[in-house]
This record gives C-alpha cells, structure tokens and sequence, in this order.
C-alpha cells in the first residue's frame, strides 16, 4: 500500500500502476514462483519464493524477450509465463508447486518486522530521492539527474533492437550491461507503459523489494538464522 500511495503523490497514473502489478503478478512472480519451487532446494516460505519467483520470473523474461525481439516479434515473450502456468497446471507431479511447501521456513516476527523496515526503506528513498527530482511532466523532468537520459535511450534502444547498438553513435555495437533495459522493455511491449514512467517511478519497486528478501533468506541459508 505504501508502494502505491507514494506513486500516487508523485503523478504515476493509477492505470499505469494497476497496470503494472497486474502484469508483474501474472507475467512475472506467479510463473517465476512455480520455477523456483521446482527448482530450489530451499523451502522459504512464502515472502521468500515470492522473491526468488521475482528473480526467476525477471530472468526468463529477459530471455524470452530477447528472442522475441530479435525475431521482430516482441509480444511473442509473453507466451513464456502462459506456457510455464498451463504446464505447472496440467503436469500433475508439478502440481504441488503451486502451494508452499511442507515443512517451509517461517520467519520469526521480528525478522519479518525488520524486513518490513528495509522494503519501507527503499519505499522512502525512491519517494524523497528519486521521484521529487524526477517528474513525469513538465516541468519536474526538465533538469533529471545526468545519467538518467542515458539510461531511457538504452530502454527505447532496447524496445526497437536486438542486440543493441549505442543509441547515440551510428553502427556501434551496445558493450554494456543490458539486461535491465531489456526487462523494462519487454515491460513496456507487455503493459503499453512509456519506458519513462517505468525507469523514473516503477521498475525499481519489485526488483529491491525482492533484493531485500532474498539478501535475508541467503543469510537464513548460510547462517542457519535469522539474525
């Protein structure tokens, strides 16, 4: 909830964050939650597999993104989440990976408060850092930080090619990390949101949501603790 207020103060339309979740749920977590808990041997319960199926989900959407795009065909990567749900459905041995496991880890409530704190954290930074001094109109986009053109030409770059070239120079080959640009991308194909809404107010949200979570559940793992 919080999520959506802060959005909502800083001029995100309410379509586009319905939008948004919506499509980040179907497309994303739900398939990529079925992935990895077929695959991981890690019982996490559920905050945990929601953010390792964000992690797993973001990945294969890139994939299946980029051989779409390349393809000329860029909508053609939302077949993957249909794909995955309808097989983890009809499969009856995949079945059971639509419940959280037996067994799982519960997490205690004062981990669970902490990483509540953590997510609120991240809430407030993007709210009072990144969304009061990068505006969605005139005139609280005229002055954003410097790289953050950058970074919007590498996801309309991303939108329209695969593989990439440097948007700024003519025939040059794109060496650099890219995968995220292609994840917004394949967002904006899926959603109809403007690349500019989702790098400067929405993409950000799940992914450090999930990054919090997961830090934790890797220090459960390796720990054997919460704390």
């Amino acid at each position: 909830m919080s999520m959506v207020l802060a959005l909502l103060a800083h001029d995100t339309p309410a379509g586009d964050i319905a939008m948004y979740f919506g499509y980040v749920a179907l497309g994303v977590v739900v398939p990529g939650t079925l992935i990895w808990r077929a695959c991981s041997p890690v019982r996490g319960g559920l905050a945990v597999d929601l953010s390792g199926g964000t992690a797993v989900g973001c990945a294969a959407e890139v994939l299946a993104y980029i051989a779409a795009r390349a393809g000329n065909e860029p909508r053609w990567f939302l077949a993957w989440p249909l794909a995955t749900m309808i097989t983890f459905t009809v499969t009856p041995r995949l079945r059971r990976h639509w419940r959280v496991a037996p067994g799982a880890w519960r997490m205690p409530a004062g981990p669970a408060w902490s990483l509540t704190g953590l997510v609120a954290v991240v809430v407030i930074w993007a709210a009072t850092i990144l969304y009061q001094w990068h505006g969605l109109r005139w005139p609280g986009n005229a002055n954003p930080y410097v790289d953050m053109p950058f970074h919007l030409s590498l996801v309309g770059e991303l939108k329209h090619h695969v593989p990439p070239m440097v948007p700024q120079v003519l025939g040059e080959p794109l060496s650099y990390h890219w995968f995220v640009y292609a994840e917004m991308a394949a967002t904006s194909w899926a959603t109809g949101i403007e690349p500019e809404t989702l790098l400067f107010r929405l993409s950000m949200l799940p992914m450090g949501t999930a990054f919090v979570v997961l830090i934790a559940a890797l220090g459960k793992r390796v720990t054997g603790s919460w704390w």
